[in-house]
């Protein structure tokens, strides 16, 4: 006798049920509804096994939700394969892959027939009776009947389907003045949420509108959303022979015309790291397949469930993560921004997809793209030693893919303006700054000043003292918030607010010194010094109306990096960077690349010419700034990549983080401090880093010890399997880690 191995998206490894009650077939890759303490889960059938002897002790899957299989073996093969690669279990990733695998259910429930009622406990009773609604029931005593052998289920998914009130009857004479007065109301408004929104709307009572739903003049049908059609963007094809793997350089709009000559030859899935660039590119692929996460759970069902039945596969797909488990047959698999921080999944996992792609494409024998303006280093190793992705750190391989070649499109010379503020006077904008931004004014053109943190200023500190306002969950000071009397001190990371005090808390002083500008200080300054530009703000957090730049009023924008992700402004001339140096100075071996890769994009922000790109910065002789004044895209990803190799850094190695973590400091070093020693046993000299404190200690009341591994994949898988369980603490796993800081957009 054969069992389900069940996976659910929770952190557990698949476990064993019994098929559902009088079902003899095993629905392998189906959904399937399991209980799971006390409560209904779904999970994915992902195995089968032989029953041990002790099968009574398994409990009985209730019911499958589809005839059709969610997942084929190719993705189940590769589930397990993935979560094997990123050291976590085969629930946690299947939660991030399908985040949107559980609908809500409509559960019906009775006692089985011929079933003597005196046993069902008190507040059961009802249940003698015939089919109830489970809703209600104590989950604790249903999952006791269930046990019991006496408990019949009816599950099904609940399609929750909203109803809009249309006119089914076309005016007569039958009708009063006011029903023709309500009907002819909602003929021109098409459809009413209610009966009370018509009534108000034309103008009548309740009870007209009433009326006319009990003669059939109206009446409410199932509302469908009006799909707006996507205005393809007509693109001459740009070919390439052979297809790349990666290929980086040129302007936006000429590595969508590669794609889409690739997209002419073979079926294609597009993987992005944020929704908002899978738009851009969606206008030129409309006849595309999209799963992304701005759709809603029921859309992402349907449109799996639709590729579930297709006869054919679809040509093209364009998908976030989300899309790596799609059952589809792609001939290549093709990742956008390869390097994008917005690949790496923060909680649960923890997987870097990009890795996983790789992997993805290997196990479907299919090649793989790496598209960027700027490749990440673990690419350009590859493509220069053409080698297997597994020795880049970019995914576990045993043999090439295939077509490997690298291709770089001619980039056009940014037009680069270094300011050294060394030697320039005026903060935060300095004299050379303002005058190139009164020429925008001057001419009506569009600028954009952007900020590495929102707010007013990266701290307040005391002159006198140097009293600093710190943050009593983390070890972060208060960014600060200029605003009423005094202001507002406030924790970007845990939420922490106070008011920010009129004098030092420490000396009584009353002259506070605002260091590190964010966007309030900036809007602020324009304000003062170039007041005849109009200001506007855009970070995640607060976006003003942008009507009047869209529509090519002079302006200027400013903001965080959550610009890249906004509208293109049309007349974008300039963008200015305060403090360059704040988006490169962290805590990180990938700081520096991740400064090098915007600067690049900034060049790209506006599809059709180039805009001035003026930094003010202490370090003008930095590699990423020589990178841009020399056009050489390698040149700075070279130098990164001879530094790495020298340290034993990816992708010289693969490096998993280590994070243990505890609400006390000394139980979190000594849990740490354990973990090492036993790691160190098995551990060669500069495998092992650590222990240390992050490199923010403490972060919402817990504080933070990282240990870092690294090595050469073998050794890596070497040491994690003989990784204890870490008690007293938690611990993370940071496979293929892409920040140290891990914090919030500031």
């Amino acid at each position: 006798m054969q069992v389900l191995k069940v996976a659910l998206p929770l952190p557990l490894e698949p476990m064993s049920y019994l098929s559902p009650h009088g079902v003899e077939h095993m629905a392998l890759g189906c959904r399937v509804v399991v209980p799971w303490r006390g409560e209904l889960r779904v999970g994915v059938v992902v195995g089968l096994e032989e029953s041990q002897r002790k099968t009574f002790a398994l409990r009985e899957a209730v019911t499958y939700l589809d005839e059709e299989c969610w997942l084929r073996a190719e993705e189940m093969a590769f589930l397990y394969a993935a979560a094997k690669d990123s050291f976590c279990t085969v629930g946690s990733l299947l939660g991030d892959l399908i985040p949107f695998l559980e609908p809500p259910l409509e559960h019906r429930i009775r006692l089985v027939p011929n079933t003597v009622p005196s046993i069902l406990p008190k507040g059961l009773e009802a249940l003698g009776e015939g089919w109830q609604e489970a809703r209600g029931f104590d989950p604790k005593l249903l999952d006791y009947l269930r046990e019991a052998g006496v408990l019949e289920e009816e599950v099904a998914e609940h399609r929750s389907l909203k109803q809009v009130l249309v006119a089914l009857q076309p005016l007569d004479d039958q009708l009063s003045t006011k029903g023709k007065a309500a009907l002819e109301t909602l003929l021109e408004l098409k459809s009413c949420e209610s009966m009370a929104e018509l009534a108000r709307a034309a103008g009548v009572g309740a009870g007209v509108v009433k009326g006319l739903v009990d003669k059939g003049y109206a009446g409410f049908v199932e509302w469908q959303a009006e799909v707006k059609p996507v205005l393809g963007q007509t693109i001459e094809r740009l070919e390439l022979d052979p297809i790349p793997t990666r290929l980086d350089g040129g302007r936006l709009l000429e590595r969508i015309r590669v794609l889409a000559a690739i997209a002419h030859k073979e079926r294609l899935l597009l993987l992005f790291p944020e929704v908002s660039l899978l738009r851009r590119f969606q206008g030129y692929f409309p006849q595309a397949t999209l799963l992304h996460g701005e759709m809603s759970p029921q859309e992402r069902r349907k449109v799996w469930k639709e590729l579930i039945s297709q006869k054919s596969p679809p040509d093209l797909v364009l998908a976030t993560y989300q899309g790596l488990l799609l059952p589809l047959a792609p001939e290549r698999i093709v990742a956008i921004e390869e390097a994008s921080e917005a690949y790496k999944l923060s909680a649960g996992s923890r997987a870097f997809i990009p890795r996983l792609a790789a992997l993805r494409a290997r196990m479907l024998g299919v090649g793989m793209t790496c598209v960027s303006e700027v490749s990440s280093v673990e690419v350009v190793d590859f493509a220069s030693q053409s080698i297997p992705l597994v020795a880049s750190g970019l995914a576990p391989s045993v043999s090439p893919l295939r077509g490997e070649s690298s291709r770089t499109l001619p980039t056009a010379k940014p037009r680069l303006h270094l300011l050294d503020m060394r030697r320039e006077q005026g903060w935060p904008l300095c004299g050379a700054a303002v005058a190139l931004l009164q020429q925008v004014a001057e001419k009506g053109r569009q600028a954009i000043v952007l900020s590495s943190r929102r707010g007013y200023s990266a701290l307040l500190r005391c002159k006198n003292c140097d009293w600093k306002a710190m943050c009593p969950n983390c070890a972060l000071p208060l960014r600060y918030h200029k605003g009423g009397r005094a202001g507002l001190l406030q924790c970007h990371q845990c939420g922490h607010e106070e008011k920010a005090p009129l004098v030092c808390p420490n000396c009584h002083s009353d002259v506070f010194d605002p260091k590190g500008p964010g966007v309030e200080w900036l809007l602020e300054s324009l304000a003062s010094r170039v007041p005849e530009l109009p200001r506007y703000r855009y970070t995640a957090q607060a976006k003003d109306d942008l009507s009047k730049l869209l529509s090519g009023k002079t302006g200027v924008l400013v903001g965080t990096t959550a610009i890249l992700r906004g509208p293109v402004l049309p007349e974008l001339a300039l963008v200015l960077l305060p403090y360059a140096d704040g988006f490169v100075l962290e805590s990180d071996f990938r700081a520096s690349e991740r400064y090098h890769r915007l600067l690049w994009s900034l060049t790209d922000l506006h599809p059709h010419r180039r805009p001035l790109l003026v930094l003010q910065t202490f370090e003008p002789g930095h590699p990423a700034h020589k990178s841009l004044e020399s056009v050489d895209l390698e040149g700075f990803v070279k130098f990164e990549l001879a530094l790495r190799r020298s340290l034993g850094y990816p992708p010289a190695t693969r490096m998993v983080k280590l994070e243990v973590s505890h609400a006390k400091e000394p139980v979190a070093r000594d849990a740490a401090e354990k973990l090492a020693e036993i790691l160190r046993l098995k551990a060669q000299p500069k495998e092992l880093l650590g222990p240390a404190p992050a490199p923010v200690a403490k972060v919402r009341n817990q504080f933070v010890f990282h240990l870092l591994l690294k090595a050469k994949e073998e050794r890596l898988n070497e040491l994690m399997a003989v990784l204890p369980p870490v008690r007293g603490a938690r611990l993370r796993i940071d496979p293929d880690p892409q920040s140290f800081v891990g914090l919030l957009e500031d």
